[in-house]
């Protein structure tokens, strides 16, 4: 089972900062939330994540197809 997953609207609120790739071989710290659930409430969370338009500011590198949902 992965982790609970909850998507934050502010970068300072997040526990990992999320970025999209195209290809399963650019993906970095992807194990942590693949095969986790999206969540609707912040207090369900796991783990609070916000999505970054700059790869490499981001922590966790995943293809769109790899994250929870």
């Amino acid at each position: 089972m992965g982790a609970k997953v909850f998507i934050v609207d502010n970068e300072y609120r997040a526990d990992r900062k999320v970025f999209f790739v195209d290809n399963d071989y650019q993906q970095r710290n992807h194990q942590l939330i693949m095969g986790g659930t999206l969540v609707k409430n912040e207090y369900e969370a796991d783990m609070k994540v916000f999505i970054m338009d700059n790869e490499y500011r981001a922590d966790i590198l995943i293809t769109r197809r790899n994250f929870p949902k």
